[in-house]
């Protein structure tokens, strides 16, 4: 296979806090308990563990911009997604939007909203109160990812970012046959040959999701926490707690309030994991059984 220029990073980007939400301070704290991760002038940096010296690492940070973008360290790759982009040029605008309508609720818990969108009632919790219930609890990241809703991308567009990815990393078919493909850390001699050997500590993986459901991106976090099932559904009940029908015996969801319109960012949280070498925190089920992409 010809690499082109082995990915490295993976950067998040998102707007400075305004104080409406303090969106990055919680985020700081909550993905700061990582024990592979760094706080470097204000960023946060995930690397794996094992390998050494994998890549891509994985970068969330501030920056002077109005909406959150996401950026992969390679060439020739962009996506424009109305004011959500990968990749975005100088000269890309952002359409301001007005903020979505909103009602505070209140549960034994904590706060959490309700927020209306194209006349669907949808629930967000703010990251504070999700920091406030996870802290301590967190164990591992899985992932992180974007979901690029099929409303707003081509198959062609979608065929073409693949390849680009495939072309400068280790990408993986999820191997039951939907549109997820994952990146899976690597060494360079890994990207040349292929993956071989499955350590635990190698990660976060980066997950890409054709949606054919959500009419917007979405940011997704996924994190392994020591709590149990029943724990994780009592700290997150509906209606702002969600599990999906495929993957609910996995984990359990919760979107997040923030004030930029066009975008959802959604956390998934895992319940207490009693096997960490097993073959998905590895890898092992992505490379052996989906294949890469090649």
């Amino acid at each position: 296979m010809l690499v082109v220029t082995m990915l490295k990073a993976i950067t998040f980007s998102f707007p400075k806090d305004t104080g409406v939400n303090d969106f990055f301070k919680y985020l700081t704290r909550l993905l700061g308990e990582l024990q592979n991760s760094s706080i470097e002038q204000g960023a946060i940096k995930i690397t794996a563990t094992k390998p050494a010296q994998a890549l891509p690492y994985t970068v969330l940070k501030q920056d002077d911009i109005p909406f959150p973008q996401l950026h992969f360290d390679v060439d020739d790759l962009q996506l424009k997604l109305n004011n959500f982009a990968i990749n975005p040029s100088q000269d890309f605008n952002v359409v301001p939007l007005k903020p979505l309508p909103r009602t505070m609720k209140r549960d034994k818990h904590g706060e959490y909203t309700e927020v209306s969108v194209g006349g669907q009632t949808l629930y967000r919790l703010p990251i504070a109160e999700l920091y406030n219930r996870l802290k301590d609890h967190i164990v591992r990241i899985d992932h992180t990812g974007i979901n690029l809703p099929s409303a707003l991308v081509s198959r062609e567009a979608w065929a073409r970012l693949i390849s680009n990815i495939a072309n400068n990393s280790n990408l993986y078919r999820y191997p039951t046959g939907e549109d997820w493909p994952f990146i899976l850390p690597a060494t360079e001699a890994e990207c040349t040959n292929d993956i071989k050997e499955f350590p635990a500590g190698r990660g976060p993986k980066f997950e890409l999701v054709y949606d054919t459901y959500s009419p917007v991106p979405t940011i997704q976090i996924d994190i392994e926490t020591d709590l149990l099932r029943t724990e994780i559904e009592q700290l997150f009940p509906e209606p702002y707690g969600i599990s999906f029908p495929d993957l609910a015996d996995y984990f359990r969801t919760v979107y997040i309030d923030h004030e930029w319109s066009g975008l959802a960012i959604r956390f998934d949280l895992r319940f207490k994991n009693d096997n960490p070498n097993g073959n998905w925190e590895t890898g092992k089920w992505l490379i052996e059984d989906g294949g890469r992409i090649q």
